[in-house]
């Protein structure tokens, strides 16, 4: 007799198999709509939180790296010129690379850009007034915190400073601009 009511309530389980799992089932709707609203919230956050993390890592990479051909020191991305051309010129053509001649604003800087300017003379950003007080292209006046030799308008950095020459006399150019800058 025992056998039978085994076997009995086995052949029921076999021939209903929601009979075990609709507790289950039932428990599984109830948990989803139950925080239905809290699984959609924590998606949510966790793809606004991957978006910023991807946002940032784009823009970070963007502004460490400098364009083919430029050089990156601090902040900043320079470009050393492989032609010559007038102040006016030269100029001109960092303006459509994004860019402008190179302003000096530290000994650092100054010693970066000898370093990497090889023998040339280069034209940079400072021009000079009649009474030899200097403004750079940025608007801020030259503080005189290294030597300018001449007594011409338009600067350049040599081997052995910056001088002055006249602005259509033809050299290379430094330009600079912010890294990530196109």
């Amino acid at each position: 007799m025992a056998q039978s009511i085994s076997i009995a309530a086995l052949d029921e389980g076999m021939s209903n198999p929601n009979n075990g799992s609709q507790e289950t089932d039932g428990t599984k709707r109830g948990f989803y709509s139950k925080h239905k609203s809290k699984i959609f919230i924590s998606l949510f956050i966790t793809s606004a939180i991957l978006n910023i993390i991807l946002a940032i890592v784009v823009v970070w990479s963007l502004h460490r790296c400098c364009q083919d051909g430029w050089i990156g020191f601090q902040n900043n991305c320079y470009y050393f010129s492989k032609q010559e051309g007038d102040w006016n010129s030269s100029r001109y053509n960092c303006s459509i690379q994004h860019a402008d001649l190179t302003v000096i604003n530290n000994k650092e800087e100054m010693n970066f850009l000898r370093q990497h300017k090889c023998t040339s003379d280069h034209w940079i950003g400072l021009h000079m007034t009649e009474s030899q007080t200097g403004k750079w292209i940025n608007g801020i006046i030259f503080n005189k915190w290294f030597d300018v030799r001449g007594n011409e308008k338009c600067a350049y950095l040599s081997d052995d400073g910056a001088a002055t020459a006249r602005c259509y006399t033809e050299r290379k150019w430094i330009c600079r601009g912010k890294k990530g800058a196109s």
